[in-house]
């Protein structure tokens, strides 16, 4: 009975991803959600499979492209994995990634598993799979009806991992990873960077984590990287960064990102000192499990950016750049880039206030939109689309931009086509996560044109 079951539950799966992706979908929840309906244990039996070892990635920021990196370098090393690599990280999104990658028997084998996994869902996850590696990228405040303040976020996490054994490879700079060698009695590996030239002696960023996690005083920072990540100390109790196990040095931001750890030399054709710790989050995890660096080098150097992930495409003649945003300090992140460049730019911003969004939008009045206003002659138009154009436009208003440079247009394929016609060399599109898809079909269309 239970093996009739499980073979109904994969050929649903199966059935439901093709289904999916015939109509221009992603296939990614729906499939594994009714198939762990009908057969409960699928993720637990199909997760046997895995001869090799199994990464698990999450945080605020970076989860995504991190683990597309780190799959990268598996696969040039010629294993094979189970990825749920368009970044659907809920236990549906992780077990339609199980279902993809495998036979209708549920038995096919593959070496590793690397698994992005939303925060809220690292508990239910290890009730199923245990990981080798768990790798946090950075804590942010993100979609706050949904996950609250940090602290709840730290909390669910690292109250998760207490006492399983697994071991943590985790952001050094980041102040609210610095206590979890007490906080969670696992062994804690730490990256992070040297001082860059990059660096800010004050932060203008939305910054979490003022006070040390130990005995809640004021931290001292002799440097910011952005944000709150950067070399920080307690003028109280003493507690500083972890001790370094991956340092990232040399950093360069010129023409993409190259950096050193110890003699490995990386470069990447991404951008964005966001982009370099992902980059190095991912070096961290592959170079800890005995990756090759001639293997990790090759397979950095030709990763393409995925959906949204600083996409590239050339429409019309002109480079387009697909950016997915969700909170103050990624937005931040994208606009110290976008302005930046010194090209003349046209600007769309698509802000939907769906769940996978987060209802509450009032994180845009975090962010340092003001920044666009110090370049202001490089803006051909900021045309603002989504569920949230007003909010969006009057955020852009307040932030001192030229009224006459803003325009509302809810719907996205009319808002890209007028954004694509302005005059500017480079067109940034930024979308919140459930516009993002939406916008990514409209440019393909339109490039395939």
């Amino acid at each position: 009975m239970f093996k009739i079951r499980k073979l109904l539950a994969l050929v649903t799966g199966k059935a439901l991803i093709a289904l999916s992706r015939a109509l221009g979908g992603q296939g990614t929840n729906l499939p594994g959600r009714l198939a762990s309906f009908i057969y409960p244990p699928l993720l637990s039996e199909l997760s046997r499979n895995i001869t090799g070892a199994c990464f698990m990635v999450t945080g605020t920021n970076g989860k995504t492209t991190t683990c597309n990196l780190a799959a990268a370098i598996i696969r040039e090393q010629g294993f094979s994995i189970v990825h749920n690599q368009a970044g659907a990280n809920m236990l549906a999104g992780i077990t339609t990634a199980f279902i993809q990658n495998s036979d209708l028997l549920g038995q096919r084998t593959h070496d590793y598993a690397l698994l992005e996994t939303d925060e809220a869902n690292v508990a239910p996850l290890l009730q199923i799979i245990k990981p080798r590696y768990i790798l946090i990228t950075n804590f942010f405040r993100d979609q706050l009806d949904r996950y609250g303040e940090l602290d709840i976020t730290v909390k669910l996490i690292s109250s998760a991992v207490k006492g399983t054994g697994i071991e943590l490879i985790l952001n050094a700079d980041d102040p609210l990873q610095s206590n979890w060698p007490s906080l969670t009695g696992l062994k804690c590996l730490y990256y992070g960077f040297d001082h860059t030239a990059y660096d800010n002696l004050d932060s203008a960023d939305s910054r979490e984590c003022r006070y040390c996690m130990l005995c809640g005083h004021e931290l001292e920072y002799s440097y910011y990287h952005y944000a709150q990540l950067g070399r920080f100390q307690c003028p109280h109790c003493g507690h500083h960064n972890q001790q370094l196990d991956y340092v990232g040095s040399e950093l360069s931001l010129e023409d993409g990102i190259a950096f050193k750890i110890g003699d490995l030399h990386l470069e990447s054709r991404l951008q964005g000192f966001y982009n370099a710790y992902n980059i190095l989050a991912a070096a961290t995890l592959a170079l800890e499990s005995g990756f090759g660096k001639d293997i990790i080098k090759r397979a950095i150097a030709s990763h393409q950016p995925a959906a949204g992930r600083m996409e590239n495409f050339i429409i019309g003649g002109k480079q387009v750049f697909l950016i997915l945003v969700k909170n103050p300090t990624g937005f931040d992140q994208s606009l110290a880039m976008l302005t930046g460049d010194i090209h003349t730019k046209n600007i769309f911003m698509a802000l939907n206030d769906n769940a996978a969004d987060g209802r509450d939008i009032s994180w845009i009045w975090d962010t340092q939109v003001e920044l666009l206003a110090r370049s202001e002659e490089k803006i051909t138009g900021l045309i603002c689309s989504g569920q949230r154009s007003g909010d969006m436009a009057l955020r852009f208003k307040y932030a001192g931009l030229d009224t006459s440079k803003i325009v509302i247009e809810p719907y996205l394929r009319k808002a890209i086509e007028r954004t694509l016609g302005l005059e500017g060399q480079v067109t940034y599109i930024l979308c919140t996560y459930t516009a993002l898809f939406a916008c990514r079909k409209i440019l393909l269309r339109l490039r395939d044109r």
